[in-house]
């Protein structure tokens, strides 16, 4: 089977890792190609030639390797590049797989009925993103089978995955790290003062951050909070497991609101053998039960959990195992393979047909491709509101961006979707 992926840009990032490891992965009948809508950066290219994928670039590119494919599938988040392909582009008779990599629990990341319409099957990365209302309303709306769980798995090529780790490096300091983006769109906005009292408790404890961001803006805010001398932002890290294995506790909270699926930062810590503190919020609640970590719902409780951990070494030994047990035993973890191939083919078992661009212009491709309704707002607290829009923004601007570039040739919206689903 010839696979075309659909991506918006093939970067350095979780979805293009994750997009990675399933074509690597994938069974030997299956061959796969990746079209980056935004030609990528050489580097990136490379990784992904290295092992084997095909990578070609551009909107063209992709229209006429669609044509050679037994089945696109479009790897989405809510995104204008992508959208944009889907909607609006002249498509060859074939068949589409919507494969999402965002929580539809996140602002914007719902895909209307109208955009469920131009694709034969959807799956997601967790159990919960199928769960979603809105979701399973539009997916009945625009006449799909029920979603399947591909999730995507993440794995640590380091000793510790397979043996005990020691927990202490001998200096007698404890130290509480995080992997990931380093932003408000992903971490808890109060993450800082989460730390700024777990030391003012406990004076053998330092914090660690590993990942990208405005870590200058982070790093003033550790100063006002005068833990700056506690708390350190190390930038990306290309070595996951190297990080991990300095880390005593890993502490996980992310925005309430986060877009984030299957967690591979998460994974990476549990298969490492890490204690872990965490909100149960996005695919955090897939991976996490009450069992194998401190599932916490206030900043005030992750603190606690931090010193808990922090205090004990017996309690980090446990829980430590309790992680690694729980990632190994998950279900959706060792049977994406299966599930994955049972998701194509239930869409190959779809006639194929060819798809007309609807012709929606460009300031109106967000309202027809988002189901604004899978998140409201008026019932939210003014902090909520917040932590929404820190996350919101990560679409809107996204969005915005694209709209710039749009030209003014783009052709007028459509009233009616192909199938018939009032826009």
């Amino acid at each position: 089977m010839k696979v075309l992926h659909v991506i918006k840009e093939v970067t350095d990032g979780g979805a293009s890792m994750g997009l990675l490891r399933m074509c690597a992965g994938s069974t030997a009948d299956v061959t796969a190609t990746v079209a980056s809508l935004i030609p990528p950066q050489a580097e990136h290219r490379a990784r992904f030639e290295a092992a084997g994928v095909e990578v070609i670039a551009g909107v063209e590119a992709a229209r006429t390797a669609a044509a050679a494919a037994d089945l696109v599938q479009i790897e989405w988040w809510n995104n204008p590049y992508v959208n944009d392909f889907l909607v609006n582009t002249d498509l060859p008779a074939g068949r589409i797989l919507l494969h999402s990599r965002g929580h539809f629990d996140a602002p914007w990341m719902c895909p209307s009925a109208e955009l469920l319409a131009r694709v034969d099957g959807c799956s997601v990365t967790v159990p919960s993103a199928a769960a979603n209302p809105r979701f399973e309303h539009n997916r009945v709306r625009a006449g799909l089978p029920p979603a399947r769980c591909v999730f995507s798995a993440a794995g640590l090529n380091a000793p510790a995955e397979t043996a005990p780790r020691p927990h202490e490096d001998g200096d007698g300091r404890i130290r509480i790290g995080y992997l990931g983006t380093v932003e408000p769109i992903k971490m808890h906005s109060a993450m800082l003062e989460i730390a700024a009292q777990v030391i003012r408790s406990a004076p053998d404890v330092d914090f660690e951050f590993a990942g990208d961001g405005p870590l200058d803006d982070y790093r003033a805010e550790a100063e006002r909070l005068g833990i700056g001398d506690r708390v350190r932002f190390l930038g990306f890290q290309p070595d996951p497991a190297a990080f991990l294995s300095r880390l005593d506790v890993f502490c996980y909270p992310l925005n309430p609101y986060t877009y984030a699926t299957s967690e591979k930062a998460l994974q990476e810590a549990m298969l490492a053998g890490l204690p872990c503190v965490a909100f149960p919020v996005g695919g955090v609640r897939d991976l996490l039960t009450p069992d194998s970590a401190l599932l916490v719902d206030t900043p005030q409780q992750c603190a606690d959990a931090c010193l808990e951990l922090a205090r004990s070494r017996d309690l980090r030994l446990m829980y430590g195992e309790r992680a690694r047990q729980r990632v190994g035993s998950f279900n959706e973890r060792r049977e994406w393979r299966a599930e994955l191939a049972l998701a194509r083919a239930e869409v190959m078992s779809r006639p194929a047909r060819s798809r007309s661009g609807l012709g929606v212009r460009p300031e109106d491709l967000f309202a027809f491709c988002t189901d604004q309704h899978a998140c409201p707002t008026a019932e939210l607290a003014a902090d909520q509101r917040a932590d929404f829009a820190r996350v919101a923004v990560f679409v809107e601007d996204d969005y915005a961006a694209w709209l710039d570039d749009a030209t003014s040739e783009a052709p007028h919206h459509a009233s009616t979707s192909e199938d018939g689903i009032p826009a």
